[in-house]
């Protein structure tokens, strides 16, 4: 089976550091890794990761496709193909930027019609965001929150479980 699972936020919140810290994470399992980024660490059309893992419940072997947006603005053009077919996103929310920024990310995915694919919401730089899960609660209802540091690697891999996890059941109920 193969899940193709979208990492979408704002520009620098985060999302290609979850993939790097999902590299090391799961390091033994990582069957590539694509990342085209500009001189000061932005990425630039294409971030991905593919691993190759097993799951707890039936040891059954996953692929597993990760995939980031680019942030910029310029690049908005080519999120609607990468939005293409996506089995789970992850919204990357950057704690030190104000809700209304993160809602556009957001919009952006209503826009692109995944509001039915599996989300979960990583609210990102916790050391040093003001944006409180209550806030994100209010906003975005009873989608599943995981507090990060990416940079730490706090809350990475909770973040990937939740949306493998998410991404598998929705699989299962619908056959």
């Amino acid at each position: 089976m193969t899940l193709r699972i979208l990492y979408h936020g704002l520009g620098m919140a985060g999302k290609t550091t979850n993939l790097e810290k999902l590299r090391e994470i799961y390091s033994n399992y990582v069957l590539d890794r694509i990342h085209q980024q500009t001189s000061e660490g932005r990425t630039v059309y294409l971030d991905i990761l593919s691993l190759k893992i097993k799951t707890k419940s039936g040891g059954k072997e996953l692929s597993v496709e990760v995939f980031t947006t680019p942030g910029q603005e310029r690049f908005k053009i080519l999120r609607k193909w990468i939005f293409g077919y996506v089995n789970g996103l992850v919204l990357v929310l950057d704690s030190t930027r104000s809700l209304e920024e993160n809602l556009r990310a957001y919009e952006e995915v209503k826009e692109y019609g995944l509001n039915g694919v599996p989300m979960v919401l990583q609210l990102n730089k916790r050391d040093i965001g003001k944006l409180s899960p209550e806030e994100v609660m209010v906003a975005f209802g009873n989608l599943p929150i995981v507090e990060a540091v990416a940079t730490a690697g706090m809350g990475v891999a909770e973040t990937f479980r939740a949306v493998l996890k998410e991404a598998l059941n929705a699989k299962a109920t619908a056959g």
